[in-house]
């Protein structure tokens, strides 16, 4: 869950050399790496937060 969500924070945030993503690019990204880097049930779980817009992007 941690690894998703601090993935999800670093994605969403601006950096020094990048911008932040937009949320289809982080939605894209999340569901690239799941069974990879991220347990695939979180990650269902996560990117059903995001699309339902429980968990915001941008703000």
């Amino acid at each position: 869950m941690i690894c998703v969500a601090d993935s999800f924070d670093a994605m969403n945030s601006n950096r020094v050399y990048r911008k932040k993503l937009t949320k289809e690019d982080i939605l894209e990204e999340i569901e690239k790496n799941k069974g990879k880097q991220f347990d695939p049930k979180i990650a269902d779980v996560f990117l059903d937060l995001i699309r339902d817009e429980k968990i915001k992007v941008g703000e």
